[in-house]
């Protein structure tokens, strides 16, 4: 039988996964506000993007959280999309596990506890980087709403 990884493994893998899930969603989002072949231009507004704005964005479309007026209806949207909806979630899920693996030092993991988040993470991943994702109702809507926490500030922040 193989030795249980060490716990420092485990907190990679969160972080890991969490990050992959992260910028597979700020790279399709940037696409809705830059245009397809500005390839270096869509890398520099992607760096724009941070982590409070993936998961405000995660909050209105898994229903955890009540957007702006001006996102209600892209937020009911997204959160009527079964894909939209399971992204947004494991991005909640996700960036809570991250923060705890990469910052709570009492926090303890597990091969248990930590599998699941790596499954979550594959799933939504491929839901989001599938062409289909951008074009469906939900998907559009998520990765609209998304943009629009780029739209508001000016290019270079």
């Amino acid at each position: 039988m193989l030795p249980e990884p060490a716990e420092t493994e485990y907190r990679r893998a969160i972080s890991a996964a969490y990050f992959a899930l992260f910028h597979a969603v700020t790279l399709r989002a940037v696409e809705v506000v830059v245009p397809v072949d500005a390839i270096r231009q869509r890398y520099e507004r992607v760096r724009a993007f941070g982590h409070a704005d993936v998961r405000k964005v995660a909050l209105w479309a898994s229903g955890a959280g009540p957007p702006p007026p001006a996102e209600e209806s892209r937020a009911a949207t997204a959160r009527g999309d079964g894909q939209a909806f399971q992204v947004a979630t494991a991005l909640l899920r996700l960036n809570t596990e991250r923060r705890r693996a990469d910052y709570d030092h009492f926090a303890r993991f597990t091969g248990a506890h930590t599998t699941p988040l790596i499954d979550d993470a594959t799933e939504a991943v491929a839901a989001v980087t599938v062409p289909a994702f951008g074009a469906s109702g939900g998907g559009r809507a998520f990765l609209r709403m998304l943009a629009a926490q780029l739209e508001a500030r000016p290019p270079d922040a």
